[in-house]
């Protein structure tokens, strides 16, 4: 009789639980380490992915950050832009108050000493806002230029334009000419008692002329009022002309008679202005009489026309856009880069070549008080305002629609890349639990088989050794 002892068994349980133990450690350390891919083996394709997800987030952030810096510069400018708009408010209802006339002496003395502080605040703060110390509104961000005909444009503002590649021609082409509105009178002398309302922009006045009165006595009292209607008068051939004080179709001038005889031309008792007609490189420009505004492609500027050269013949301009502005950059790709251009704010370039400039409003300038333009000085105030205006509403668009509407898009982007990374990386712990649970039993059960395995052998042996 032949008596066997299979060791196989045992080497089976043995190898058994060394494969427990391996995976029983390396679900201790997932649990742990709170990641499913600890080393490159765990998941080789798993790590590939991980690392693109983390590289794109890498630039998710990077951008989010850049981002967020570009909006605290615009939130750094338009704060300073706010204060500058309501000190240029000031000024406009300083200048129309002092047009009063009950106003005494001392009084306008105080409105322009108001008027002086407030101009120098103005350029205060266009000096002192800054951010990382760059200034901000004194220009320094703004486009240069070269070859602007000064007989044929002034004021010319670059908003944005790519010059990464070299400078950026801009023709300039009138097509046809900026008018004013305008009535007119060519009967002679009154013939009997004439009165009339006058409307223009700026308000309506009304005047009665005696039966002889000439048409010079109509054109110096209604120039008299010029600053209350926006209207102007001049006498030319026998003709009397009454024309709105600006261009474009914005203005207008209405003539109403309430007693006597007074015939217009042509029974034309109204009238208003035309817009000049621009291209700039061949495409349609915005005009607002001699304002053009222009936006094509990467390029958008503004500009007004001289009076000689809006209102002659078609004729053109051109001149050149040879660099500056700031190119806020949201990533490494320059084409994801923000070009826009901030022109001086300071009081000496808020107005513009037609009317005068703010600075012309402080005592001893064209337009102080003491002049008595005060509807002049009004409207370099209001054109004044205008341009803040236009800069906060273009500085405010950036904000919401480019760098906003990018950092939302960037936010979802990164929840959603953040869960694809999660899915592949993170452990799930309820299944991992469960996982360990399962192979501690098992360990414990392999373990209990294999002493009992080896307590049965060694007790056969003992019963052999005693035969």
């Amino acid at each position: 009789m032949s008596i066997y002892l299979n060791s196989g068994s045992d080497s089976s349980m043995v190898a058994q639980l060394a494969r427990l133990g391996t995976e029983l450690a390396l679900s201790n350390q997932r649990l742990s380490t709170a990641q499913r891919i600890n080393q490159a083996s765990d998941d080789p394709s798993g790590v590939v992915a991980v690392a693109q997800y983390d590289q794109t987030l890498a630039e998710i952030e990077a951008t989010t950050r850049n981002g967020e810096r570009i909006q605290s510069m615009i939130e750094t400018a338009d704060g300073a832009m706010s204060q500058i708009a309501s000190l240029v408010g000031t000024i406009q209802s300083n200048a129309l108050l002092a047009s009063g006339s009950t106003v005494t002496a001392e009084q306008r003395s105080a409105y322009q000493a108001e008027i002086d502080a407030a101009v120098d605040a103005i350029d205060t703060i266009v000096n002192t806002t800054t951010f990382n110390d760059e200034r901000l509104l004194d220009g320094s961000i703004g486009y240069r230029t070269s070859g602007v005909d000064s007989a044929k444009l002034a004021d010319v503002r670059v908003n944005s334009a790519n010059t990464s590649g070299g400078s950026v021609s801009l023709e300039v082409a009138l097509a046809s000419a900026a008018e004013k509105a305008v009535v007119s009178y060519s009967n002679g002398n009154l013939t009997d008692d004439v009165t009339l309302s006058l409307t223009g922009n700026n308000g309506t006045e009304a005047f009665t002329f005696a039966s002889g009165s000439t048409i010079s006595d109509l054109e110096t009292a209604i120039n008299a009022q010029s600053d209350a209607t926006g209207v102007e008068a001049e006498v030319d051939g026998g003709t009397l002309h009454l024309r709105s004080s600006d261009y474009g179709s914005a203005q207008s001038v209405s003539v109403n008679v309430t007693a006597g005889t007074f015939a217009m031309d042509g029974a034309v008792t109204s009238d208003t202005g035309v817009d000049a007609t621009v291209t700039v490189n061949g495409q349609s420009a915005t005009a607002d009489g001699l304002q053009v505004y222009f936006s094509g492609g990467d390029t958008s500027v503004r500009l007004s026309l001289q009076e000689s050269f809006g209102t002659g013949a078609p004729a053109s301009t051109t001149f050149s856009v040879t660099g500056g502005g700031a190119n806020w950059a949201l990533n490494a790709n320059p084409a994801n880069a923000i070009r826009t251009g901030l022109s001086s704010l300071n009081s000496s370039f808020l107005g513009n070549d037609t009317l005068g400039y703010l600075s012309s409003l402080k005592s001893g300038g064209a337009n102080a008080l003491s002049s008595g333009n005060y509807q002049q000085a009004a409207n370099i105030a209001s054109k004044a305002s205008s341009l803040v205006a236009a800069d906060r509403a273009r500085l405010g668009a950036v904000s919401t629609y480019t760098v906003g509407a990018t950092l939302s898009a960037l936010s979802s982007t990164q929840a959603a890349v953040t869960d694809a990374r999660s899915s592949i990386m993170d452990v799930d712990y309820a299944a991992e639990t469960a996982n360990n649970n399962r192979l501690q039993v098992l360990m414990e059960a392999t373990t209990s088989l294999l002493g009992g395995m080896s307590g049965s052998a060694n007790t056969v042996l003992s019963l052999l050794a005693t035969l």
